[in-house]
């Protein structure tokens, strides 16, 4: 088991500690508690425009990437329907590097319509090149719907609709930051050869002036259960049929959540597994099969794709 320690700063901030005193480097993530399950489902995508937004730049540095290369680190961010990931890894020794980028664009991030712009643009494009106009791209948008009626988790992390990015304004993108980016709503991670001493030192005098914001309190309505069975077929020009099944499963939470993690790996777990000899091996109905979940915090799906 991997040990860490953990501490909160006064403004609401958690703090996660692994030190691994194998290795030069230190990585460093912050979460925040934010994803597409929390948008408004008129305003969709949001979460995942702020992704790009967050590297745009904070009022007292304008480029985000230079001084961390310059420090000799790398940094990405992924958003999901639960949470929003940003993470960087440099060199230990220039730890605070990470720290002070990171607690400025919670601080002060650069509100301007140039970035909203060039970052809506960068979205939509990603929409109509991995939704629009790929084969299949659009399953999930179409699988969602028809397996949530009630719970944001209906729509794509991408978005529900192209015209929701388009529409975007200044002030709605202001208004999202400012309930969901703040101490009180996020996870600070530092892993790698660093002591919990030497973090807390930093998270006090980077993070610890920030002010907690209003802590957001989640309350989504709950998904009915489903009593009858729910298909659609859909014809259009791909390259060969393709078959989705979904079940839906408990929440992250439940034990029983793990039981359905299990089940994916031995019914689709490699070359071994059950769906592959007999479907694609034995009786050759499938080029390719998969089973896989989804990972979600709240109820999710249990898929087979093939």
């Amino acid at each position: 088991m991997i040990q860490f320690d953990r501490f909160s700063l006064d403004n609401g901030l958690r703090v996660l500690v692994q030190q691994d005193k194998s290795t030069p480097m230190a990585v460093v993530n912050v979460l925040y508690d934010v994803g597409a399950r929390d948008e408004d489902p008129a305003k969709t995508g949001f979460a995942h425009l702020f992704e790009h937004l967050m590297f745009g730049g904070s009022v007292n540095i304008p480029v985000y990437d230079e001084p961390l290369q310059l420090a000799g680190g790398e940094n990405n961010a992924f958003t999901t329907n639960d949470l929003t990931n940003y993470y960087c890894q440099l060199p230990a020794e220039n730890l605070e590097t990470a720290f002070w980028l990171e607690s400025d664009r919670m601080l002060s991030l650069a509100f301007s319509k140039k970035s909203l712009e060039v970052q809506r643009k960068v979205v939509c494009e990603e929409f109509k090149e991995h939704y629009i106009n790929k084969p299949y791209g659009d399953v999930w948008h179409k699988m969602r719907e028809l397996a949530y009626t009630t719970h944001p988790y209906r729509w794509m992390t991408i978005g529900k609709e192209l015209s929701h990015i388009e529409n975007a304004t200044l002030d709605d993108v202001k208004a999202f930051f400012h309930k969901h980016y703040n101490p009180s709503n996020a996870i600070l991670v530092v892993a790698g050869n660093v002591s919990t001493e030497e973090v807390k030192q930093l998270a006090e005098k980077w993070f610890g002036p920030i002010p907690a914001g209003e802590k957001y309190n989640r309350s989504l309505p709950a998904e009915p259960r489903q009593t009858a069975a729910r298909s659609m077929t859909v014809k259009t020009d791909v390259p060969l049929d393709a078959l989705y099944k979904c079940w839906h499963i408990y929440p992250r939470t439940d034990k029983r959540y793990y039981v359905a993690d299990l089940i994916t790996e031995v019914l689709s777990g490699g070359g071994s597994s059950r769906l592959y000899q007999s479907l694609v091996k034995d009786k050759k109905l499938f080029s390719n099969i998969e089973c896989y979940h989804l990972g979600s915090t709240d109820a999710g799906l249990l898929t087979i794709e093939g």
